[in-house]
């Protein structure tokens, strides 16, 4: 490998460069890893992110709410009232590019007791181990949760998630997995279900799973596409209640 990564064009494909700066979310890396946002993890903006977003065919509403979201300030008082500050935000006070324009990192996203949460489906707990990388076994064990060993439902999913909760209850004494990480988590998985689920199902074919997972890849070779005419917002309501009924733990 060279010192300097090739210079493809966005769309193209690469995996991440040493330096690159990645996040615990998968496609969040994979928009990364196809420069739908900076390949490097740094800087991105709020317009790149919506864009990239939009991509994945989220509707603009979907897209909006996520990124301006995350690009609030972040602070560590879930009381803090000041304008543009959130617990659930990523940036860094007055972090911006030479333009003026607020940016983050990728690496950002994995902050603690933000969206980042314990009893991920593939990443560790983060006081077990390592939060932001793939983790080689729960990932293996999570492509063997397809009850027909071809595709991924919302069942499917659901009850690995209530089985990694009930791990993660048993081996880590200072889990932090509240109410609102749990809806957090039923967001993440409507979003794979929506973005790359097919026919009347909505089930994701094992091999996207393995390109964007394991790959952190669009799985385009695999002949997934952008569905441009489909708007997800109450379909991925549907699917949030939907799983609930699977992984509540509470």
């Amino acid at each position: 490998m060279s010192d300097e990564p090739p210079d493809l064009p966005q769309g193209q494909y690469r995996s991440a460069w040493p330096g690159d700066l990645r996040a615990p979310c998968p496609v969040l890396n994979t928009l990364a890893n196809h420069g739908l946002i900076a390949r490097d993890g740094r800087n991105i903006t709020s317009d790149e992110l919506k864009s990239a977003l939009q991509y994945l065919s989220l509707g603009l509403d979907v897209a909006i709410g996520l990124v301006n979201t995350a690009f609030k300030v972040h602070t560590d008082d879930p009381n803090s009232s000041a304008p543009g500050e959130s617990d659930t935000g990523f940036r860094d006070r007055d972090q911006v590019n030479e333009n003026g324009v607020p940016v983050l990192n990728l690496d950002q996203v994995g902050r603690p007791h933000a969206i980042e949460h314990d009893v991920s489906i593939t990443r560790q707990d983060r006081a077990l181990g390592d939060c932001i990388n793939l983790n080689p076994d729960l990932y293996e064990r999570f492509l063997q949760s397809a009850e027909d060993g071809r595709s991924f439902g919302i069942a499917d999913i659901g009850k690995y998630r209530k089985k990694r909760f009930e791990e993660q209850k048993r081996d880590n004494t200072s889990m932090d997995f509240s109410k609102t990480s749990h809806y957090i988590a039923c967001g993440e998985v409507g979003g794979i279900i929506c973005v790359f689920g097919e026919g009347l199902g909505y089930r994701v074919p094992k091999e996207y799973i393995q390109a964007v997972f394991g790959e952190e890849r669009l799985p385009l070779e695999e002949g997934w596409k952008p569905r441009w005419w489909k708007v997800y917002l109450v379909e991925a309501a549907a699917v949030i209640l939907g799983i609930s009924s699977y992984a509540w733990p509470f």
